[in-house]
């Protein structure tokens, strides 16, 4: 008898939590799994003057009278990429042989992939499942894995491309990176220093010799006759190998700064910071030479030096490319992975990262990204605000700074070196939270010329919301306090919300709204400037309740948006305080991490993601209009006329011009249509995008606008 009841328990939980994904998550089922109710052909390329208006004759099928489409700034290599292949996991390094590619990864081994068909990569076979290698190296028909505390193991290559194990080396420490030269195998092996072994009988290994470096070894790299080993985050060593089995050291090149990385090419020596990238001369080993310093990165994680250039994964988030022209600024390539590994040939990159497996990248197709304007930062951009031509910066790490937007060069004003988190505005004070170092606050009345008007180092801050007399601070883990600031110079606390964790406030008249990261979204009124009363918390149906994150919320003529972490955006309306309904949810690329409303639009930012506008106008069914790939970006953004402004971390400050909609849409059936667009304002490579209320579709670069 109660098994039945078990039974058809279960139907009705899971039945029910289908039919509350199917009404709650809409937007969301229907832009993931409706992409074949909408298709556009490829129209022809053009190429116009700016002023002139663009007009396409559309063919595809799903077409219909909501239909809409717009103009975006491509900022994507979508169509460089020719191929590409799923494979989960963080990849640590990648060589090419023949037509076979060889990625290592973290507890994933060795995966050989045959690239003889680059649009069609096909995976071979896995070496060494779960164990991490962390470095590669090729030496005629054998290679030299580094698998950090499971020592190197070496593979012999075999003509198919498969590989045949031959010998493991044991260390004591671990084996970060080798190089063979002349049957001697150097190996960086963290605290144990540099490993030098006899590999002239690969299946006889000899530990020959110790070098004691006094620091952790995590690279070696050979030019010439000299090894560069990397001892310690400050320091290259420069050893020659007139005696082989016993480096000789001849110099150390010293930095002021932590290094991440470096290669050797063509006896240049490119070294990667936090600061950017130096290049050095090895014309004389003894004596590097400082040639250049490029500045203009966020921050230079990894180094991989291809047959002609150089590439840099910058922060993890894009990847960079330095030429010949040392003098030239580093091109940005977007390829909507975050660069961990990379490999040069001349006809194709292959690229590998974290959880997207295998890129191939078409070398004669990739193209720089585009931007209005790129605004370098000191620090990681997290938040910023824009007034009458000058733009603050809150900068993670580098404090707040102050720029003209008008000003062809990258200066700027430095206003605070404490830790910038975010912003509040109100009637020309500009509130700063910097975390644990307190909150500031600047007079900006006359923008370019902002004064402080109070420091308050005890009240630290996520995030704030200010009104006339009372200041909200959303402070993580120790809750919500309000704060009477009627008195700049002598704020007092009047109340304290410990139990919430708050990730964002919000004030519209006397209604307090709270994003939360275990309550969701929180509803207080505000008495007397003086207490919060509670009214309601949202209660998000069964299974959005299950991966909802309220990160960020946005409030507006009794609407509240909700930027909802993983579930898109979330649209509510609180015109009763009392009980919040929800209006719509809509799947958004990333994690959702800010929201602002610009007249019938809705600009989303997501980590991991870019920037994402929807239409508003109809809150209960809102339309996703454009999607702009651009990775790590936090929580700033400004819509000011005709331009976004996002915050993207170590990349500064980024601007793009807002999308631009078809000024006439003919339809003509559900196979065809014709649209005129308008002129942008900026030149550059435009790409179309097609949405209707069920699905959207991108035809990257349609347009030049010289």
């Amino acid at each position: 008898m109660k098994r039945p009841l078990v039974v058809i328990a279960v139907l009705v939980f899971f039945g029910g939590g289908i039919l509350a994904l199917f009404w709650f998550g809409r937007s969301f089922t229907s832009y993931v799994f409706s992409a074949n109710d909408l298709h556009l052909e490829r129209p022809e390329l053009q190429s116009l003057p700016l002023g002139t208006p663009t007009v396409f004759d559309l063919h595809g099928r799903g077409f219909n009278r909501e239909t809409s489409v717009s103009l975006f700034v491509d900022v994507n290599n979508s169509e460089a990429t020719i191929g590409s292949y799923p494979l989960e996991g963080i990849y640590n390094e990648s060589l090419l042989s023949g037509h076979f590619i060889y990625l290592a990864s973290d507890e994933g081994g060795l995966q050989v992939l045959d690239v003889e068909n680059p649009q069609q990569p096909q995976l071979l076979i896995r070496y060494l499942a779960g164990r991490t290698i962390i470095d590669i190296h090729q030496k005629g028909d054998f290679l030299y894995l580094s698998c950090g505390r499971l020592g190197v193991s070496i593979m012999q290559v075999l003509p198919n491309g498969l590989l045949d194990h031959i010998a493991d080396i044991s260390l004591d420490s671990l084996a970060k990176s080798c190089q063979v030269v002349g049957g001697f195998l150097y190996v960086a092996a963290g605290s144990g220093g540099l490993s030098v072994y006899d590999v002239q009988q690969p299946e006889q290994v000899k530990l020959v010799e110790t070098v004691n470096v006094g620091a952790d070894v995590s690279k070696v790299s050979m030019s010439g006759d000299f090894l560069y080993v990397a001892a310690g985050r400050k320091r290259i060593n420069v050893y020659q190998l007139d005696s082989p089995q016993i480096p000789r050291l001849i110099e150390s090149l010293n930095f002021v700064e932590n290094f991440n990385d470096f290669v050797i090419q063509r006896q240049q020596l490119y070294v990667a910071t936090q600061e950017g990238v130096s290049l050095y001369g090895l014309t004389d080993p003894k004596q590097p030479e400082l040639l250049y310093r490029w500045t203009d990165f966020g921050s230079a994680k990894k180094i991989f030096a291809g047959k002609e250039n150089v590439y840099v994964s910058d922060s993890f988030s894009g990847l960079r490319v330095v030429t010949s022209e040392i003098e030239s600024s580093p091109g940005y390539f977007n390829l909507t992975i975050n660069p961990r590994t990379v490999v040069e040939t001349p006809d194709y990159l292959f690229v590998a990262g974290s959880n997207r497996g295998l890129l191939i990248v078409d070398r004669k197709s990739l193209l720089v990204r585009q931007a209005v304007k790129t605004i370098q930062t000191k620090g990681s951009a997290r938040d910023l605000f824009i007034k009458n031509g000058w733009m603050y910066v809150a900068n993670a790490r580098g404090g707040v700074s102050l720029h003209a937007l008008a000003a062809e060069d990258a200066s700027f004003t430095m206003l605070s070196t404490n830790w910038g988190e975010s912003f509040a505005i109100h009637k020309g004070f500009l509130f700063v939270a910097q975390a644990k170092e307190g909150i500031k606050v600047f007079d900006i009345s006359t923008p370019d010329q902002p004064k402080v008007m109070a420091v308050w180092p005890n009240f630290q801050a996520m995030s704030l919301a200010v009104a006339d007399q009372c200041l909200l601070l959303s402070r993580g883990i120790h809750g919500v306090e309000l704060v009477d600031i009627s008195d700049l110079h002598h704020p007092v606390v009047r109340e304290v919300l410990p139990d919430i964790h708050a990730l964002d406030v919000a004030l519209n008249g006397h209604f307090v709204y709270i994003a939360s990261k275990n309550k969701g979204l929180l509803i207080y009124e505000l008495v007397n400037n003086t207490k919060l009363n509670y009214l309601s918390r949202l209660q998000t149906p069964f299974p959005m309740s299950q991966f909802d994150l309220t990160l960020s919320i946005y409030s507006q003529n009794g609407i509240v948006y909700v930027a909802n972490g993983r579930s898109g955006l979330l649209i509510v309306d609180v015109t009763n305080p009392l009980d919040p309904i929800i209006l719509s949810s809509t799947a958004i690329v990333g994690v959702c991490r800010e929201v602002r409303v610009v007249g019938d639009n809705a600009f989303i930012t997501s980590h991991h993601g870019g920037i994402t506008v929807v239409d508003v106008k109809d809150p209960e069914n809102p339309i996703v209009l454009n999607y702009i790939s651009m990775p790590a970006l936090s929580r700033g953004l400004q819509v000011v006329g005709d331009l976004i402004y996002v915050a993207q971390k170590e990349m500064g400050v980024t601007v793009v011009p807002v999308p631009i909609a078809a000024g006439t849409v003919e339809f003509i059936s559900k196979q065809h249509m014709q649209v005129m667009l308008p002129s942008p304002k900026f030149p550059g490579r435009y790409s179309l995008q097609v949405n209707n209320k069920t699905a959207s579709v991108v035809v990257d670069g349609v347009v030049q606008y010289q």
